[in-house]
Order: C-alpha cells, then sequence, then structure tokens
C-alpha cells in the first residue's frame, strides 16, 4: 500500500496533536474547559435559535418560494442559476455552515452545475446575525451597534467576493433553468425535523469549536508570540475563540474591530473543515471557497477600517460611555451604496463585452 503525501502529512499532525494532549494534558483540560463555557454563555444562545428557525423555513418550502423571485438577481449578479439564491439566503442568516450544506444539496439535486456550486461555495458560507449581533456585539463588545455595522460589512464583502467570481469556470457548463420541489411538510412536522437537524449541528458546531480552540491555544502557548498574534493566530484555527481573545487584547477599539472583521470573514481552519467534510461525497473543488473566504476576510477588515476611520468609535470600556455617532450609519449607507453601484457597472461592463 502506497501512502500518499496528503495521508502522510494528515498522520503526522495527528499523532503530533497525539503527542500534545499527553504531555500537556493539565493545558489540553483547562481549554477544553474554558470554551465549554463560552459555548454554554455565547455559542449555544446566539446560534441554536436562528438554527431551529432556518431549519422551519428549509423545510415548510421556503427555498421554493425564494426560488422564483431571485431570476432577476442571482444570473446577472453572481452568474449562478436562481436555485442559489436559497445557499446565499439561508448562509447569511443562519451561519456556519448551512450555506455549504444548501450548495452540496443543490447541486446533487440538480438544481446547480458544478462550476455554478463551486462559484457559490466561494461566498455563500457566511456568519449569521445572531453570532455577530448577538454573540459578538452584545455578549463580548456590549455594544449591539458594533454588531449590527460588523454584520452589514461581512454580507457587503460576501456579496463583492460573489461578484469576483462570476467569472469563475467561465464556459463550463451551466445548468438549465431549473426550480426547487419541496415536499409539502406539516407544520408539526417541519418543527420535529428542525429541532432534529438544530440539535446536531450545534453539537457539530461546539465540539468542533472545542476541539480546534484546546489544540491552537496549547499549541500556541509554546510559541514565543505577541498577545495579538496570538489572538489572531487562535482566530485562524478557530474564529469564535479568535473573536472572544481579540476582544480581550489592551489594543484601540479600532484595531481590534478591525481584526474581529477579518477573523470572522475568513472563518477559520474549523470552519473550513467542516465545510470539506460537508461537501467530500460531492465531487466539488474548494479552491475558489478557501480563496473567497481569504477575499472575505480581507475585503471586510477593508471597509471596516474606512467606516471606523470616519466613525471615530469610542473605547467600549472608557469612563464615558458613548454610543457610535450617527455619522457610522451615514457613511456606511454611503459606502454601501457606491459599492452597488460599482457592482452594477461591473455587471454591465461585461455583459456588454460578452
Amino acid at each position: 500500500m502506497v501512502i500518499n503525501l496528503k495521508k502522510k502529512l494528515f498522520y503526522i499532525s495527528v499523532l503530533s496533536i497525539i503527542g500534545l494532549i499527553i504531555f500537556r494534558s493539565e493545558r489540553i483540560i483547562f481549554y477544553t474547559q474554558k470554551t465549554l463555557d463560552m459555548c454554554y454563555e455565547v455559542i449555544i444562545p446566539s446560534l441554536f435559535p436562528f438554527f431551529v428557525c432556518s431549519g422551519l423555513l428549509i423545510y415548510s418550502g421556503f427555498a421554493e418560494v425564494v426560488s422564483k423571485y431571485s431570476k432577476s438577481i442571482m444570473r446577472p449578479l453572481f452568474n449562478v442559476a436562481p436555485a442559489g439564491a436559497v445557499a446565499f439566503i439561508l448562509g447569511i442568516i443562519s451561519g456556519f455552515p448551512l450555506g455549504a450544506v444548501c450548495v452540496k444539496d443543490l447541486y446533487k439535486s440538480g438544481n446547480l452545475s458544478k462550476v455554478e456550486a463551486e462559484r457559490l461555495l466561494s461566498f455563500c458560507n457566511n456568519s449569521g446575525p445572531l453570532f455577530i449581533i448577538g454573540a459578538i456585539g452584545t455578549a463580548i463588545y456590549l455594544k449591539p451597534l458594533y454588531g449590527i455595522v460588523l454584520y452589514a460589512i461581512h454580507i457587503t464583502s460576501s456579496i463583492i467576493v460573489g461578484v469576483i467570481f462570476r467569472g469563475y469556470g467561465k464556459g463550463k457548463h451551466n445548468s438549465p433553468p431549473t426550480h426547487i420541489n419541496t415536499n409539502d411538510v406539516s407544520i408539526p412536522k417541519a418543527v420535529t425535523l428542525a429541532l432534529d437537524a438544530s440539535s446536531k449541528n450545534i453539537l457539530n458546531v461546539c465540539f468542533s469549536v472545542i476541539f480546534f480552540s484546546a489544540i491552537a491555544q496549547t499549541l500556541l502557548e509554546l510559541l514565543p508570540i505577541s498577545p495579538i498574534l496570538n489572538a489572531i493566530a487562535t482566530g485562524l484555527c478557530e474564529f469564535s475563540t479568535g473573536v472572544l481573545n481579540i476582544s480581550l487584547l489592551r489594543e484601540d477599539i479600532t484595531l481590534k474591530l478591525i481584526l474581529t472583521s477579518f477573523i470572522v470573514g475568513f472563518s477559520g481552519l474549523s470552519v473550513h473543515l467542516q465545510v470539506m467534510s460537508v461537501t467530500a461525497d460531492s465531487g466539488l473543488s474548494l479552491k475558489p471557497y478557501i480563496l473567497g473566504k481569504a477575499l472575505h476576510g480581507i475585503i471586510a477588515a477593508a471597509i471596516t477600517a474606512i467606516v471606523l476611520f470616519f466613525a471615530k468609535v469610542q473605547p467600549v470600556f472608557s469612563p464615558v460611555e458613548k454610543p457610535l455617532s450617527m455619522s457610522i450609519s451615514m457613511y456606511f449607507a454611503f459606502m454601501f451604496i457606491a459599492l452597488c453601484i460599482l457592482t452594477f457597472f461591473i455587471i454591465s461592463r461585461k455583459g456588454k463585452s460578452q
């Protein structure tokens, strides 16, 4: 039996983690308990209700309704069949990894071509509003408005990435016009299905967060790096723990929010591995997804820096607490409109060149 390079690297990584667990067992236990507390206090309260609500929409036929009204948006904007709107909408309202799950299901059911599914993967797997607004804005930074602004930037960045990737795989086969046929189930049945799926999803998310957070933080203790680099590295491995660590830094709030925006946009290795496991049997390439998430993080951080430059955010824990200036809403609204105009300008130019 010949072991390829990927398998060798995988075996070496797993054995190294086992060694870390054995020789740093006390720190592993400490960080596991710490992350369990975060799951109990932040992740489950902020994500589980939304998982249930999104499940109710899926099982009650919401996907079919969305598909009918998205024909004039998905193809011109993202060069994806209208059915792809389901994955995009659920991806931005429910959180990881539901967007990727929807893409795989749409592809395997024949509603999307392989190229369209890969385009969609590049921008549809996003963090939900309940985590960004509830967990980050309210629970971590104690400012709901911070969460609202970060969420708006997160979605705007996702749309920009989708426009950038609309030319991916140009010339390859696109799926014919189709629509989704959703089995009509009763409301009680939809509730049962939603609760069952949501319970599995929240456990998957929490266990993934616990594992990667405990390993990453224990490993980073052994490296002689600064607290800010430690927080960033943690976020690149597991984004929710990284966001929490960034919020605890003794740095200016502007820098912390920019780093938070980048980490949430990139989403972290933990989420990427969830997407890999979800799409493993589909044959879809994850290159557009990985590149798309990297671009998402960079674009989100850049937009956050511009917005906060004009807003002049007050320190969160300063003695005199002040809410974000109204100018942040005005500047962000102006920027959003400008980005929309630029997006449609790019699309119209591409349409003329084809």
